[in-house]
C-alpha cells in the first residue's frame, strides 16, 4: 500500500501560503487595537490596606514611614507636593543614596525643586490637562493609590481615602507607566490590567488611557443589588446620575455624599438632579474639604482612587484608580466606619435653598 502526497501546482502553494500570510498578519493587526487585560497572580502580597484620616488614621505617617523604608528607589507621582514632612522625606533618601523620582503637575508646586535638591529627579509634567494621580511606590514593591494629594491640609484635613498594596507586578506596572510620562518620552496608553494579590481581585485603570472606564463605572454601579454608597469631590457626569438613579429606581439604596463647596458650585446640577429624582443627596459641612474619590456597592467591592467624576477627569487627565473585589470583613468594616463619619459630618440636601 502507497501514501500519496499530492502536492498542488507550485503557482497554486505560493499563492497559498501568500494568503496565509496576508491573513494571518490582518488577524494580528486585529488583535494588538482590541482592548485587553492582562491577569496577574500574586500569591506573595496581602490585601489592600485602607487608609483614611476621617477614621484617625495618620496619612502622614504613612507616605513618611513609607518613604523611609526605601532601601533602592522611591517614586512618587502626585498632583501638587508641598508638605514639609513628605519633603523632608525625600530629601534625606536621595541624598542616602535611594533613587527618588518625582512626577508633579507643571502648574502646581512651584518651589518644590529647589527643596527637594539636586539629588531628586524632578518632572513637572505637562499634558492636555492635570498631572492629577495620586501615587506612591516605594521600591519596586509596595504602592499607595488614593485621593490625598501631598499637601498637609490634604493630609490632615480633608477626607480622602489611601490603598496600600504589596505588590510586586502592581508596583512594576505603576513605574512602567511612570516612565512614559517623562519629559521627552512620548505617551503610551495602558489598558486595564488586573491582578490577584492575596486571593483578592484588584484591577488598576489608567485614565485617560483606556476608554472603557466610564462604561465600566456604569456597569459596577448597574450590579448593585443592595446598596451604592458614593463621596465625591466633583461629580458634573450627568451619565453616572442616571446610573445613580436608574439603581435607585430599582430599589438599591443609593446614598451620595458630595463635598459642601462644590455641591453649591460645579456640581450644584448633579444635587439637584439626584434630590428631584428621590435619590438620597448630601453635601459635607465645614472647613475641610470631602476630597474623596470612591464608590462602594453592596459593601463588597471599592472603586477608589484620583478621578473626580468630571468629563476631563476620564478624558483629559492623568488618573488612576483601583477597583477592589470581594472585600474582606476588615475591609468592610473600615469602609462603614468610613461612611458613618462621612454621613455624620454631612447634611442632606431637602430644600432647593440649600444647594443656591
Amino acid at each position: 500500500m502507497k501514501l500519496i502526497l499530492r502536492l498542488p501546482p507550485p503557482q497554486n502553494y505560493l499563492y497559498s501560503i501568500l494568503i496565509a500570510l496576508l491573513l494571518g498578519f490582518f488577524f494580528w493587526q486585529f488583535q494588538s487595537t482590541q482592548p485587553s487585560t492582562t491577569h496577574t497572580l500574586d500569591l506573595s502580597g496581602e490585601v489592600p490596606a485602607l487608609f483614611a484620616n476621617q477614621t484617625n488614621d495618620d496619612l502622614t505617617a504613612s507616605f513618611a514611614s513609607g518613604i523611609a523604608s526605601a532601601k533602592e528607589s522611591v517614586l512618587l507621582i502626585v498632583y501638587t507636593l508641598t508638605d514639609p514632612t513628605i519633603i523632608k522625606a525625600l530629601k534625606k533618601k536621595s541624598e542616602e543614596g535611594v533613587n527618588v523620582r518625582v512626577i508633579t503637575d507643571a502648574m502646581e508646586s512651584p518651589y518644590v525643586t529647589s527643596k527637594l535638591g539636586s539629588s531628586v529627579f524632578m518632572n513637572r509634567r505637562f499634558s492636555k490637562g492635570r498631572m492629577h494621580q495620586k501615587i506612591l511606590v516605594i521600591d519596586g514593591k509596595v504602592s499607595w493609590i488614593g485621593s490625598a494629594n501631598m499637601t498637609s491640609e490634604s493630609l490632615r484635613m480633608h477626607g480622602n481615602l489611601v490603598n496600600v498594596i504589596k505588590s510586586a507586578p502592581l508596583a512594576e506596572r505603576l513605574e512602567a507607566k511612570a516612565l512614559t510620562m517623562d519629559m521627552k518620552a512620548k505617551d503610551s496608553y495602558f489598558l486595564h490590567e488586573e491582578f490577584t494579590i492575596g486571593g483578592q481581585l484588584v484591577e488598576l485603570w489608567f485614565l485617560p488611557d483606556d476608554h472603557m472606564a466610564v462604561q465600566c463605572v456604569k456597569d459596577l454601579i448597574h450590579s448593585a443589588k443592595e446598596n451604592v454608597r458614593i463621596a465625591m469631590f466633583t461629580w458634573t457626569r450627568m451619565d453616572f446620575a442616571h446610573a445613580a438613579i436608574e439603581a435607585a429606581n430599582r430599589g438599591v439604596n443609593v446614598e451620595v455624599v458630595i463635598d459642601g463647596n462644590q455641591g453649591k458650585g460645579v456640581s450644584s446640577r448633579i444635587v439637584e438632579l439626584l434630590r428631584n429624582s428621590k435619590v438620597k443627596v448630601s453635601l459635607s459641612r465645614g472647613k475641610p474639604l470631602l476630597h474623596h474619590k470612591f464608590l462602594y456597592v453592596d459593601q463588597s467591592m471599592l472603586v477608589n482612587g484620583s478621578a473626580n467624576w468630571t468629563h476631563d477627569a476620564f478624558n483629559k487627565n492623568d488618573e488612576c484608580f483601583l477597583i477592589i473585589h470581594n472585600l474582606t470583613q476588615l475591609q468592610q468594616h473600615q469602609m462603614d466606619a468610613l461612611w458613618k463619619v462621612i454621613s455624620k459630618e454631612s447634611i442632606q440636601v431637602k430644600k432647593k435653598e440649600v444647594i443656591e
